[in-house]
C-alpha cells in the first residue's frame, strides 16, 4: 500500500476544513447573551431616545431580542433612520439569513448586513404607517439600501434605495419570516415564503456584521435566527496557501 507523506495528509485535511468552513450562527436567545451584540443610536435624531435593547420574552414563544423606546430621526423625519444592534462575534460576506419578527408597533423595522458602522451597510427595511411618512413615502413598503458611507451617509438623503414593493409590509401584531440572501453583489429578500425585493450594489465588500434596525418601532421582538455561511472558497487558493503555512512549519522546526 502507498503511503502518502504525513505533511500532504495534513494539507488535504486542511484544505478540507476550509472547504467546508461554513461558520453557522443560530441563535433563540434563550441564553440572554445580550453582551454579545453592540448597539448603535443615531445621533441627529427628532427623538434622541436612548434605545431600549433587551432579551426577554415576550410575543413569540420563549425569549427574544427586544427593543421598546420609540427612538426615530433623523430631525426632519425624511429617513427612517433610528437604532441599530449587531452580533459582534463574527463577521460575514455572503449568506443566508432567516429570522423570525414581531412588531405591536407600525413603523420601521428590518436587518443590516455587512454593517462596519452607521454609514456604511446594507439594510432591508419595511414599514406600515401611512400617516407619518419619512420623505412622504406613505406606508406600507420595502426597501433594499445601501448606507452612502463616510460624508455622505451621515447627511440627506443617507441611503440610496436598490429595489422597492410598494403596497406591502407586515402585519402589525402578526409573526412574519424573513429570508435574506447575500451573493456576492446580489441581495435577495423573502418575505413569508414569497420573493420580494432582490437588489445589486457592489460598494461594501467585505466582511461585516449581521443586525437589526429600527424607526420608531416600540415593542418589537426578533427570534429564531438562522446564519448558513455561503461565501465560496477557492480550493487552488486554499491549496497553495495551506501547503505553503505547513512547508513553513515543518522548516521552521
Amino acid at each position: 500500500m502507498r503511503k502518502f507523506p504525513l505533511l500532504l495528509v495534513w494539507a488535504i485535511s486542511a484544505i478540507c476544513a476550509v472547504q467546508s468552513k461554513g461558520v453557522d450562527f443560530k441563535t433563540d436567545f434563550e441564553d440572554k447573551k445580550i453582551n454579545d451584540w453592540k448597539v448603535f443610536d443615531e445621533k441627529s435624531l427628532g427623538d434622541l431616545g436612548p434605545s431600549s435593547w433587551e432579551i426577554k420574552k415576550g410575543q413569540i414563544k420563549g425569549n427574544a431580542l427586544s427593543q421598546s423606546s420609540n427612538i426615530w430621526g433623523d430631525k426632519t423625519d425624511t429617513v427612517a433612520i433610528g437604532t441599530v444592534i449587531v452580533y459582534t462575534k463574527q463577521k460575514w460576506i455572503d449568506f443566508v439569513l432567516e429570522v423570525d419578527a414581531y412588531a405591536n408597533d407600525n413603523d420601521g423595522m428590518g436587518v443590516v448586513w455587512r454593517f462596519k458602522d452607521l454609514t456604511e451597510h446594507y439594510r432591508f427595511f419595511t414599514m406600515i404607517d401611512s400617516g407619518n411618512p419619512p420623505n412622504g413615502e406613505r406606508g406600507p413598503w420595502r426597501k433594499l439600501e445601501v448606507r452612502l458611507g463616510k460624508g455622505a451617509g451621515e447627511k440627506l438623503p443617507f441611503y440610496k434605495t436598490l429595489d422597492t414593493e410598494k403596497g406591502k409590509s407586515y402585519t402589525q401584531g402578526q409573526l412574519t419570516h424573513w429570508k435574506i440572501d447575500v451573493a456576492g453583489d446580489r441581495f435577495t429578500v423573502e418575505v413569508d415564503g414569497k420573493k420580494a425585493l432582490e437588489g445589486k450594489d457592489n460598494r461594501y465588500k467585505e466582511a461585516g456584521y449581521i443586525g437589526f434596525t429600527l424607526y420608531a418601532q416600540s415593542g418589537v421582538f426578533f427570534d429564531n435566527l438562522v446564519l448558513t455561511d455561503t461565501f465560496p472558497v477557492d480550493p487552488r487558493v486554499a491549496f497553495t496557501t495551506t501547503w505553503g503555512k505547513i512547508k513553513q512549519q515543518h522548516i521552521a522546526k
